[in-house]
């Protein structure tokens, strides 16, 4: 049994797992009773994963006593920043691994059925062992691939360079080739995937390495859509976008996470851009990519932050006029520079300016959506609807869910679309045939 917290960086590592672990013999499961290995692959971004996955394991006290031999594991992020004080302060834990030990975690179940093990949490200068053939895919059409390992940007609130360690990048013609097996395997969709993507290649000595991959991906038969996560606005140049707009393949789904609106607030979190280049940045890509979907991340509360700096916050969100952005109020990682920070800003003060941050974000994302209603889009079928028998669920180019009547036949194909009803994301439509495109 495994179950993943965080980022799309750590579903990309739990389809390596699930490749390791099918190979040693496992088979999957949903029901902890049933299981001899439950494995959690965790993030440490923000303190309320780690505080679920504290609940989730001491609710496995009586899987415990059921069955002496279950292996109680602990991946991913937190496990590399916490290491071994997990199996400290979480009795019921007996493997704890980062995500640069995720090859090795053969050896560490032998180790683990006779005494608690940890990995050796060191960093790893390849992409040891990944293959096509190495993962199971949730969607077996759609693929994630990590094209570049952690991080050097060191924004003052963000942990993130201390647990995954300086930026790797996969070499390019090992992507081409893993790409060309994913889509030998009958993948028509993959999500290219970093801390920053768009520092790809640059340890390998590529100028504009991300663009030169994306056009060596449009040449590969049998894929259809191109994704990307997460770029860095201060590293996404002018001469990227236009070389993404010649290509055809690329989805017009961008997502730039801003963080702030002040340009003293991006000065202290060493973002790296101003408020006036990130505005630059978002009027190239419209100018470049007609009908782009824009997503970001936002963080209210920041230290120090003023009211008059978070309206400028909530300024800049009613310019760019997001579609969607994934909102937090700030919260203090140990170890980071924000943590130390004077001018913390209590919890009271912080949820209620993400409160307002939420409000004034979904009336533009309603707005934004009501004007797709009767648009026709291609869409990607994912799967059953889970609410709504007889329907499916697919996804637009740009990134957008849809749900509408249909046989379960049509998952892993693209249908076209007419929107009928739109919510502040999801939408609601009929199938404009049933022919559908393998």
């Amino acid at each position: 049994m495994l179950t993943t917290f965080g980022c799309q960086m750590n579903q990309a590592d739990a389809q390596r797992i699930r490749g390791l672990l099918a190979g040693l013999g496992f088979t999957e499961t949903e029901d902890e009773s049933e299981a001899d290995l439950i494995l959690f692959n965790t993030c440490c971004v923000r303190q309320h994963a780690e505080q679920r996955l504290i609940g989730r394991i001491q609710s496995l006290i009586n899987a415990k006593k059921r069955n002496a031999d279950l292996i109680i594991g602990v991946a991913g992020c937190m496990a590399q920043n916490m290491q071994g004080e997990l199996l400290e302060a979480l009795p019921l834990v007996d493997l704890v691994f980062g995500p640069n030990d995720i090859e090795d975690l053969p050896l560490l179940l032998q180790r683990a059925a006779s005494e608690k093990t940890t990995g050796n949490f060191a960093p790893r200068g390849a992409f040891d062992g990944e293959s096509a053939d190495g993962i199971i895919l949730h969607r077996p059409f759609s693929a994630m691939v990590n094209i570049i390992r952690g991080c050097t940007n060191f924004c003052s609130y963000c942990i993130v360079p201390y647990v995954r360690g300086p930026e790797v990048s996969r070499p390019l013609d090992e992507l081409e080739k893993f790409i060309k097996e994913l889509a030998g395997r009958g993948v028509k969709e993959v999500t290219l995937l970093g801390q920053n993507v768009n520092a790809y290649g640059k340890d390998l000595g590529l100028s504009e390495g991300f663009a030169t991959l994306l056009e060596r991906i449009e040449q590969i038969d049998g894929i259809k859509w191109v994704r990307f996560m997460t770029s860095h606005p201060r590293d996404f140049s002018l001469e990227t976008v236009k070389r993404m707009a010649a290509l055809t393949k690329v989805c017009e789904q961008y997502h730039l996470p801003v963080q702030a609106g002040s340009n003293r607030i991006l000065h202290e979190m060493k973002r790296g851009y101003t408020r006036e280049r990130y505005l630059e940045l978002i009027a190239n890509v419209r100018s470049h990519i007609p009908g782009v979907s824009l997503s970001t991340d936002i963080i209210c509360g920041f230290p120090g932050e003023t009211d008059t700096e978070f309206g400028e916050t909530l300024d800049l969100i009613r310019k760019v006029r997001y579609e969607t952005a994934f909102m937090y109020y700030y919260s203090p990682r140990e170890g980071t520079a924000a943590a130390a920070m004077a001018g913390q800003i209590d919890e009271e003060t912080r949820k209620a300016r993400l409160a307002d941050l939420i409000s004034a974000q979904n009336a533009i994302g309603l707005e934004e959506s009501q004007k797709l209603t009767g648009k026709t889009f291609e869409v990607l079928v994912e799967s059953e609807a889970a609410r709504n028998e007889g329907h499916l669920v697919g996804k637009t180019r740009t990134g957008r869910s849809i749900d509408f009547p249909g046989d379960k036949s049509l998952i892993g194909s693209f249908v076209k679309v007419t929107v009928e009803k739109a919510r502040n994301w999801t939408l609601s439509g009929k199938p404009v045939a049933e022919e559908k495109e393998d």
